[in-house]
């Protein structure tokens, strides 16, 4: 029986691109004390991990629907014609809803299901910060204690995935080029008739890939995934992501995460925001099997406090 340590250090954190408007900035330097021989530099992972990777984006649609089973209920697309306006006007779209995105913070819930452990809930306050940078927009994201402090990583015990806000990144025009995309058809989903469309990360074109944490070693990741485009204004509805291929080096062999988006409603705030609701993760870290469920409520508007100090 193993330890709850154990099973929670299974996926210690996501950290994905930060969603710019215009360009991702590269990661922070990993510290000196993760092991190197297992973090990769880029362009050796470029070279030898994703070069026979087989994104499901090629797969005939029975294969790719088996591997996603979500496209169920997908009438299937007669041709590519319409992929590129959807793509430009869905990167349109993830433009403004960031431009007018303003610092809230909401409850998240987390449940961690493991196996050889008991399931675990903790709760966090979830921070969505709006940075302007000479770049563009940055939506940086957090976990707070009760106090609204930002939470450290914490390689070695609880729940730490983030990046859920910002996985539409993938779909900003200036990213578009990093990826290969297939229109598959429309569908039904939570509610709202959406475009389709799938994708898979091309290895060197991506600038700044994704990292994960895992037992104190920063690892670097390549995505494929579908999303799911409302046909009326071009909102994200829903987005999974998967490894575009296994990381047997670093003993992670599968990862997935899908997001449910909705249109939150902030007192004070100029407009209706459009948020997470909803996360699902599942992985495969060192032959053992996780789950976990994010929950997104009572979102609200965030501004620091200050106290001035006589001197």
């Amino acid at each position: 029986m193993r330890s709850r340590n154990m099973g929670a250090v299974l996926l210690a954190a996501v950290i994905s691109a930060a969603g710019f408007a215009q360009e991702p900035q590269a990661p922070a330097k990993p510290p000196p004390e993760i092991n190197k021989d297992v973090l990769l530099e880029w362009s050796d992972i470029e070279k030898s991990r994703w070069a026979d990777a087989k994104p499901y984006l090629n797969d005939p649609l029975p294969e790719l629907q088996a591997a996603v089973p979500e496209l169920k209920g997908l009438k299937p697309a007669l041709s590519q014609e319409q992929l590129s306006s959807i793509l430009a006007r869905a990167g349109e779209k993830c433009v403004r809803l960031l431009e007018r995105m303003p610092n809230v913070i909401s409850n998240e819930a987390v449940v961690t299901r493991a196996e050889h452990v008991r399931p675990w809930q903790e709760k966090f306050g979830y921070l969505l910060l709006s940075r302007r940078t000479p770049d563009g927009i940055v939506l940086e994201e957090y976990r707070t204690d009760q106090h609204g402090r930002a939470l450290p990583e914490r390689p070695w015990s609880g729940p730490f995935s983030q990046g859920f806000a910002s996985m539409w990144v993938r779909l900003f025009p200036a990213n578009q080029p990093e990826s290969r995309f297939r229109y598959l058809g429309a569908q039904e989903m939570d509610g709202h008739e959406t475009f389709v469309v799938a994708f898979a990360q091309v290895p060197g074109l991506v600038k700044f890939p994704a990292q994960f944490l895992l037992q104190g070693t920063r690892i670097t990741i390549l995505y494929q995934g579908v999303a799911w485009i409302d046909s009326s204004d071009y909102r994200i509805v829903r987005m999974r992501e998967d490894l575009l291929a296994p990381r047997p080096d670093a003993y992670l062999q599968k990862f997935t995460a899908q997001v449910r988006f909705d249109e939150v409603h902030i007192a004070k705030a100029a407009s209706s925001l459009w948020l997470p609701r909803e996360a699902v993760v599942d992985w495969e870290f060192k032959g053992q099997l996780s789950h976990q469920d994010h929950t997104y409520s009572h979102y609200r508007l965030y501004a620091v406090k200050t106290t001035i100090v006589p001197g």
